[in-house]
């Protein structure tokens, strides 16, 4: 599955003390992180962080335990880069849900230490045979990371074909929380969502905090807005800001949905949120020929004041 592995990408990508590569027995390629400010680890399957742990801090990022870490299957947990589409492929046309990058190989491009103490590290994706029987043949894809304090997260998309590339993308970020009873997502009054539970009625968040006490699965429209995570039971916040994207989704699947899901624990539920970065829906991009689109996000953590 690795187009390399971590004898050929240590010797030109690691870093001392701070960037290192490994294979792990069920064939991927994860990256090792350390930075004096956080630790982190990414696969390159699928572009795939799945740890980011700010120093002296509780995890930022949640992992299920029972994810499957091996190829060919997407992992539960981390952040998922979920492109050319978003959910089911839609158009009645097949395709995994999510679409194909999160279960592609990437390629690494560079790794880099800042004088700040920030790794960053960029992996691109262009078109195999896999994304080519799906009809998306010209086109490339790279996500930038820059791990720290912070995290920093960009994907950009180019069109190097002769018509119009379109699709949606998205950033499918699981938030490590304390009690999931005990958050609160601000920053989505007023807008419009899509109830994917309620056979997608549009409705408008009216409250200025979003509670979770049941299962949650809404797609906000046409919003920009940057957006605070109270986790109260660890007494902190997630602040996250976004560029390049004008649909944020929230998602838990409650005790109601996790028996369903095997790679969930029973009490996985109430360990994380889904706050993500995403155009879809009617958000999703037309790229024209040539041109390149960036969608960002950038999370940073505080306590409770």
């Amino acid at each position: 599955m690795s187009l390399h592995n971590a004898a050929s990408l240590n010797p030109k990508f690691a870093i001392l003390d701070h960037v290192r590569f490994e294979d792990t027995p069920e064939g991927l390629t994860r990256i090792v992180v350390k930075t004096p400010r956080a630790e982190a680890t990414l696969y390159t399957y699928g572009a795939h962080l799945t740890q980011w742990n700010p120093v002296g801090q509780h995890p930022g990022i949640y992992l299920s335990p029972k994810s499957a870490l091996q190829p060919g299957k997407a992992i539960r947990g981390g952040i998922p880069v979920l492109f050319p589409w978003f959910g089911p492929r839609s158009d009645g046309k097949e395709g995994p849900m999510h679409g194909f990058a999160r279960i592609s190989e990437w390629n690494v491009e560079s790794t880099h230490f800042s004088p700040e103490g920030v790794v960053t590290i960029t992996l691109s994706l262009e078109a195999d045979e896999h994304a080519r029987s799906l009809g998306f043949d010209h086109f490339r894809a790279a996500m930038q990371f820059e791990i720290g304090e912070h995290l920093d997260i960009t994907l950009e998309v180019t069109n190097h074909g002769s018509e119009d590339l379109v699709f949606e993308e998205g950033l499918h970020t699981y938030f490590a929380v304390g009690d999931i009873t005990k958050v609160a997502t601000e920053g989505l009054e007023g807008t419009t969502y899509l109830d994917k539970r309620d056979d997608f009625k549009r409705k408008v968040q009216t409250t200025k905090l979003l509670t979770y006490t049941r299962d949650v699965d809404q797609i906000h429209l046409n919003t920009t807005s940057a957006l605070t995570i109270h986790d109260d039971a660890w007494k902190r916040e997630i602040h996250i800001e976004k560029q390049g994207s004008n649909t944020t989704v929230t998602w838990n699947p409650w005790s109601v949905l996790s028996p369903g899901m095997p790679d969930l624990d029973p009490e996985s539920w109430k360990h994380f949120v889904c706050v993500e970065t995403l155009n879809a829906s009617e958000n999703k991009i037309t790229l024209a020929p040539g041109a390149t689109h960036r969608m960002d996000s950038n999370v940073r953590i505080t306590a409770k004041a």
